[in-house]
């Protein structure tokens, strides 16, 4: 589902059990990409929101479908951080900004 981002972003994937807890998530996660879009931009970064519901949860190896989170991917594809919650955005642009495709990006 997500390999049509590979190597072009990174994604924050957000997933919880219902459409309750999801909304108030996917509002907090969208002020902050509202509030950081130049930030967001530069670092490939997109957010998608899902739920138990949306899909087979066993066909994305990333996702234990009992654990709900933030969980943040890196352009290879790979699980780069993981949060229960959104304390995950307060620290989004150092995790990012410290992997190895993002400062080759930025010595360029």
């Amino acid at each position: 589902m997500f390999q049509k981002y590979k190597w072009k972003k990174r994604l924050l994937i957000s997933y919880f059990h219902d459409d309750e807890s999801q909304s108030f998530m996917k509002e907090e996660i969208n002020r902050f990409f509202i509030n950081n879009n130049q930030a967001i931009e530069e670092r490939q970064l997109k957010h998608i929101a899902i739920t138990r519901d949306d899909f087979d949860i066993n066909q994305i190896p990333l996702i234990n479908k009992d654990t709900f989170g933030l969980y943040l991917v890196g352009l290879d594809g790979t699980l780069k951080r993981y949060s229960k919650d959104l304390k995950l955005l307060e620290s989004l642009f150092d995790v990012i900004d410290s992997m190895p495709m993002r400062k080759m990006g930025m010595e360029k």
